[in-house]
């Protein structure tokens, strides 16, 4: 329960020894600066260093509770409402300091900071609140930059979730400076900070903003979709799967890839219970040596994997790779495609089978100009290493 006192003093008592305490709480009016004192029975009371660490609504639930919150200007108390845990000392900052007021209304995250990091001690609270914006940012931890306020402005976050916070503070942090990343956009919500933390790959893309701007967003479908996604990925052994992902320009986009790798991981299941060739675990030759974006199929399940990814027949040349007479290669950017290479032992000569996309689609010209300047320099390679004499041995 509560106790109220006289309206010119609008003392407010909140008897938290019926909730277990050994004390109770006494708080003073916006006159007297929100002056907060645990009573105790026969001790003197003692003042309070800090913040409450709940929210004032719970006032409201005793008599005089309405009274005693009317007497705060209606502005502080609009801004400080998103932040309950903080409420008491972000008021008292403003209740004891005109410049502590002033940011309050200007940039209330500031204060919010500032208590985060003093929640049990409004002094050095109110001494951090007096440096200029900046400064309280580096005392704090944060980078200082202009930048950072820029950054501040943008946001558009109501605070509904404590995880908020946690991840702003992340973004802020002076050693990564990761905030720096939405230097271009026009205002940030909470889906694009949370989508940063959780799905970085998809910060700045095009993709990433669809589903930021998706106000009919189911946000626990779309992690799921995302997560099953990269997994299927990865069981696929599609190469950086989260990069393809964030290549993507819609949600649609997104759904159908998702289903193509679904269908993808069921036709591998069906292969896999065909039966295996007597040579399925001999290791591919290595004839041309990989390349960062051009690595070559090294075995028949990745062989075999290939097919099924990029819908094609590249699995009939098992037989022929293990001769050492073809080469299958993958390349992920900026198209990704199945490249086959003949090899005459006899001669050392390599040739150009084929450039291959998905379903046996035709590379486009840059990936071709791309496959075409790696053929060339590889071809020089392998003529050079050529030994006749070897060659003719491992033929026979």
């Amino acid at each position: 329960m509560a106790t109220a006192g006289s309206k010119m003093d609008l003392q407010l008592t909140i008897q938290t020894s019926d909730l277990g305490f050994d004390y109770d709480l006494e708080l003073n009016s916006w006159q007297q600066k929100l002056q907060a004192f645990r009573v105790f029975g026969t001790k003197p009371k003692e003042r309070l260093e800090g913040g409450l660490g709940l929210g004032l609504n719970l006032i409201t639930q005793f008599s005089s509770g309405d009274e005693w919150l009317a007497q705060i200007p209606k502005q502080y108390l609009t801004v400080t409402k998103a932040f309950p845990e903080h409420e008491y000392q972000l008021l008292w900052l403003a209740a004891n300091s005109e410049q502590a007021a002033q940011l309050l209304l200007m940039r209330p995250l500031l204060l919010v900071l500032i208590c985060e990091q003093y929640p049990i001690d409004n002094d050095k609270a109110l001494a951090l609140s007096h440096l200029g914006q900046r400064d309280i940012l580096n005392e704090l931890g944060y980078d200082n930059a202009k930048a950072t306020l820029k950054f501040i402005d943008k946001l558009t976050l109501k605070f509904e979730r404590d995880v908020e916070l946690k991840f702003l503070k992340k973004l802020l942090d002076k050693r990564m400076c990761r905030y720096k990343i939405f230097k271009h956009h026009q205002t940030i919500n909470y889906v694009t900070i949370s989508l940063d933390n959780r799905y970085p790959f998809l910060t700045c893309t095009k993709l990433g903003h669809a589903i930021a701007n998706d106000k009919n967003l189911k946000r626990g479908s779309l992690r799921a979709c995302l997560a099953d996604t990269i997994t299927l990925g990865l069981a696929l052994g599609i190469n950086e799967p989260a990069k393809r992902i964030g290549q993507l320009s819609s949600l649609d986009e997104l759904e159908r890839l998702h289903q193509q790798w679904i269908d993808l991981r069921n036709d591998a299941r069906r292969v896999a219970s065909r039966p295996r060739p007597v040579d399925a675990d001999t290791p591919y030759p290595q004839l041309i040596p990989n390349e960062p974006n051009i690595v070559a199929i090294e075995n028949y399940d990745d062989h075999i994997n290939e097919g099924i990814i990029q819908k094609h027949c590249i699995a009939v040349y098992h037989i022929r790779i293990v001769a050492g007479h073809y080469c299958a290669f993958k390349m992920e950017l900026p198209q990704r495609v199945t490249i086959g290479v003949k090899v005459n032992k006899r001669i050392g000569m390599l040739e150009l089978d084929q450039i291959s996309g998905i379903r046996n689609a035709i590379a486009t010209n840059e990936t071709r100009e791309i496959v075409y300047t790696w053929f060339e320099r590889v071809k020089k390679t392998y003529k050079q290493r050529f030994n006749p004499e070897s060659e003719l041995r491992s033929t026979k």
